[in-house]
């Protein structure tokens, strides 16, 4: 199969790698020649094709793939998904785009083209196990998500370690939190809900509320609670919203500068935290209740997955890029697929593609521990 992917940098890269190692032919595309370059000398395997997400004459480029992956910023993800939506093609999108997908989902049926967006890790892989564990049930209470990727062990002075988009944490410290309480959809303060929770190797961790539902709270509903809550180590959460309420994190130019607070963090944080010769750790746990013919049932998916030193890859790009790169695989050998957009957690419903998921994770050394109660 011949994939192509839009956009050079890690998440692009690391999806790329997985296709290859699998035998499939792989074209990158991106505007910028900096990062065609660099992905040359990395993967000499790759094909580089210059691609203006901008240029709505480079959407010719893509028809001669069998499935395109978007892997670019969230802040130009929609714009690509808006003009690829007319392209006949089946499309993974693993940006995380401040619009909702939703709104094309006309477009993209009329057109004969098939979106799956927000497949990475959280938001993707843990819909998909929502959606698989809630599919037989006749009644859903809860469900909750636990996601994080921590250092393996922690690091002054934030115990933290930047391996994903800067500009994306941050708008994950201060973005409202979507949450379903009692069964009703409402708002609260990013950072807030701290609760303690162990998962493998990790025995004291604290969990807090993050906007990382998305589509869950609209297709699928429950009587009780629904979340997802970031899992960092102890005390880190007090720290960031010390930062945040000081105005750290403020969108607004400052007064004889051309740079806002926002910005001036963000390469500060970058500066601080970004360690890559630092190993990490991603943490999940989804854990789902309800009622099968009657009688209550509980499902939980759990994982750590630690950074791979003989590929030198690290455990977010792991987790992130393989929801990807094995949705595009199993899409490229269906034939009806309906057009239109295609949540995470709708596909997670396909047995044979949670199955294709799960087995293909654990052969790259991603295992999922379900259990059912």
């Amino acid at each position: 199969m011949n994939f192509a992917i839009v956009g050079a940098g890690n998440i692009g890269r690391g999806i790329a790698q997985n296709l290859i190692e699998n035998g499939h032919e792989v074209e990158i595309m991106d505007k910028s020649h900096d990062s065609l370059d660099r992905i040359r000398d990395m993967m000499p395997k790759v094909r580089t094709i210059e691609f203006d997400v901008m240029d709505r004459s480079s959407y010719r480029k893509l028809d001669n793939y069998d499935v395109v992956i978007s892997a670019l910023p969230g802040s130009v993800g929609m714009q690509f998904l808006r003009n690829a939506a007319k392209t006949g093609k089946k499309i993974i999108d693993v940006s995380y785009t401040e619009e909702d997908p939703v709104e094309l989902d006309s477009i993209a049926e009329n057109s004969g083209t098939v979106i799956v967006p927000d497949m990475g890790f959280a938001p993707g892989l843990t819909n998909a196990i929502a959606g698989y564990f809630t599919a037989d049930l006749e009644s859903i209470e809860n469900v909750k998500i636990y996601v994080g990727g921590v250092p393996e062990k922690p690091l002054p002075p934030l115990d933290y370690t930047i391996t994903w988009s800067v500009e994306g944490l941050i708008d994950e410290y201060t973005r409202p939190a979507r949450i379903v309480r009692n069964g009703k959809q409402i708002q609260v303060e990013a950072l807030s809900g701290i609760e303690r929770i162990s998962i493998g190797d990790y025995g004291e961790m604290e969990a807090f509320y993050t906007d990382g539902l998305r589509s869950l709270a609209r297709n699928i509903r429950c009587s009780g609670d629904m979340f997802e809550k970031t899992i960092r180590y102890p005390g880190h959460a007090e720290k960031i919203a010390v930062i945040r309420d000081m105005g750290y994190f403020d969108r607004t130019k400052i007064s004889g500068c051309n740079l806002t607070m926002f910005e001036i963090s963000e390469q500060l944080f970058m500066k601080r935290l970004y360690r890559p010769e630092i190993h990490d750790v991603v943490l999940m746990r989804v854990m789902v209740s309800g009622k099968k013919l009657g009688n209550p049932v509980k499902r939980s998916a759990e994982m750590e997955v630690h950074y791979d030193t003989a590929r030198s890859r690290t455990a977010m790009d792991i987790t992130t890029s393989l929801p990807a790169s094995i949705t595009a695989e199993f899409l490229s050998g269906q034939v009806n697929v309906p057009s239109g957009i295609l949540f995470p957690e709708e596909l997670g419903r396909d047995r044979n593609y949670f199955e294709q998921l799960t087995d293909s994770l654990r052969r790259k050394g991603v295992n999922l521990q379900i259990t059912v109660k």
